[in-house]
C-alpha cells in the first residue's frame, strides 16, 4: 500500500511566497529598467513635430507671398498717382515694376486692375478717367464700382485712383494646403499733381496688357470711349 502525503499547509505558502517575491522582483526590474526610453519618447513627439514644421513652413510661404502682393499693388498704386496722366509706354513701365516687387516666376498668374475715378458735381456719378488692365483672364477682376466710395475719397474737388491685384498662389502643399490659393488685395490712392490722373487720353479708355515676365509687358487700347 503507498502512502502518499499531502504537502503540508507551510509547504505551500513557502512555494506561493517565493513566486510572488520572483514576480514582485520582475515587475521592479522592468520598472527601473529605463533603456531606450529617449527612442520611444522621440517615436511618440516626432510625428507632431514634423508636422508642425510642415505646417509652419507652408504658412510662413504664404504670409511672405501675400505681403509682396500688398507691396506690389502699393507700389503700382503709388506711381500711377504721381503723375497727371499715363500713357503707353509709361503705363507698362508702372506694370513692370509692380511685377518686379512681386518677384514671381510665372508673370502670367499675376492680374492687376487700375482705375482712375473723378465726380464732376457733387451730386453727379462718378466717371472714369480710363482703366488699365494686365492678364485680365488671370484674375477675373471685374469693374470697380466707384458708387461706393465714400464722398471723402471721391469729390468733385479730386478724384482717386483704384489699384486691385490678384494672384493665384500656388503652396509648398506638403500637408495642410492641397490646392492654389487666390491672395488679392486692393488698395485707393489720391493724386498728387493733379484732380485726377488720366489713364491713356482720358476720356475712359480701357488698355489690357499682358505679361509673361517683368520685362516683358506689351499694352494695347482695346476701347474707346464713344
Amino acid at each position: 500500500m503507498i502512502n502518499i502525503q499531502a504537502p503540508s499547509l507551510r509547504t505551500i505558502l513557502s512555494k506561493t511566497t517565493g513566486k510572488n517575491t520572483r514576480l514582485r522582483r520582475l515587475s521592479r526590474h522592468y520598472r527601473e529598467d529605463d533603456r531606450g526610453i529617449a527612442a520611444i519618447e522621440f517615436a511618440i513627439i516626432a510625428p507632431v513635430m514634423i508636422g508642425m514644421y510642415f505646417g509652419l513652413a507652408e504658412i510662413a510661404s504664404a504670409i511672405s507671398m501675400d505681403r509682396r502682393i500688398s507691396h506690389s499693388t502699393n507700389v503700382v498704386g503709388d506711381l500711377s498717382t504721381q503723375q497727371p496722366e499715363l500713357r503707353d509706354g509709361e503705363i507698362a513701365e508702372v506694370l513692370s515694376a509692380a511685377l518686379r516687387v512681386m518677384g514671381v516666376s510665372d508673370a502670367s498668374s499675376v492680374s492687376i486692375d487700375m482705375e482712375s475715378f473723378i465726380k464732376p458735381t457733387a451730386a453727379g456719378a462718378p466717371e472714369s478717367r480710363g482703366r488699365i488692365r494686365l492678364n485680365q483672364s488671370s484674375g477675373n477682376l471685374t469693374a470697380y464700382d466707384a458708387t461706393t466710395l465714400d464722398s471723402k475719397l471721391l469729390n468733385e474737388k479730386s478724384g482717386v485712383v483704384v489699384t486691385r491685384v490678384s494672384y493665384e498662389y500656388t503652396p509648398l502643399k506638403l500637408r495642410y494646403f492641397n490646392s492654389d490659393i487666390t491672395l488679392a488685395e486692393t488698395f485707393l490712392l489720391k493724386p498728387r499733381r493733379s484732380e485726377s490722373v488720366q489713364f491713356q487720353d482720358g476720356m475712359g479708355s480701357l488698355v489690357d496688357c499682358t505679361a509673361t515676365t517683368y520685362a516683358d509687358v506689351s499694352c494695347s487700347v482695346t476701347a474707346s470711349p464713344g
